[in-house]
């Protein structure tokens, strides 16, 4: 039995999910450049891995907020800049 295709509905909902997803996300090799530049970030980059892990080590110039102060956060952080976020990850 054949699949059935995807309706015009459905490719246009799966197109329209992946665009917002793409404009939201920013990609690593982009935040790895700005990083590494000596130019200063044009985005604010927000490390949410908790303070005991930031004080061990982070990125150079990323602030800390953990999940918890996030209503902190939002009251501080620039309103004209993107906001970048990182976790723990696993390459």
């Amino acid at each position: 039995m054949a699949t059935p295709a995807f309706s015009p509905d459905e490719i246009r909902a799966n197109r329209n999910y992946f665009a917002a997803k793409l404009k939201a996300e920013k990609q690593r090799n982009d935040v790895l450049k700005a990083v590494q530049s000596e130019i200063p970030f044009e985005f604010v980059l927000l490390d949410t891995r908790g303070k005991e892990a930031y004080a061990n080590g982070h990125i150079p110039g990323a602030w800390c907020f953990t999940l918890d102060d996030i209503a902190r956060a939002a009251t501080t952080l620039p309103k004209g800049k993107e906001i970048v976020t990182y976790c723990w990850g696993h390459d």
